[in-house]
């Protein structure tokens, strides 16, 4: 994850830097290596989104190009309750989600129906 709530604000990662998940509100530790992209892993336990992927820097470069506030945004399903991050939401409710990697069509059929006004 590439943001996490640090007293109450939106924060990227900082060595040892922690934070709160915007979409479990679990515990957060901030990964700042010399490899790996920065970022946030819920601590002692696997993200909470099944969705979820390892985010590259092409990821990252895609998502910098829109508003801090409109990435990550958790998005909820009021009957269901089901919760998942989009890569971008902005106000409006449009989701955006990137897709470099390979994905199933039921996958996608699958995230389409649940975001509903996605691309």
């Amino acid at each position: 994850m590439k943001y996490a709530f640090v007293n109450q604000a939106k924060s990227e990662p900082f060595p040892k830097g922690r934070g709160i998940c915007s979409n479990c509100d679990a515990e957060l530790i901030a990964k700042c290596g010399r490899v790996k992209i920065w970022h946030w892993a819920h601590k002692g336990k696997p993200p909470c989104d099944p969705w979820w992927e390892t985010e590259t820097q092409w990821h990252r470069d895609w998502k910098n190009n829109f508003p801090a506030d409109w990435q990550e945004v958790s998005h909820i399903d009021p009957l269901s309750g089901e919760k998942h991050i989009a890569d971008l939401k902005n106000p409006f409710g449009l989701v955006v989600e990137f897709q470099h990697s390979p994905i199933k069509p039921e996958e996608m059929a699958s995230r389409e129906a649940f975001y509903e006004n996605m691309v």
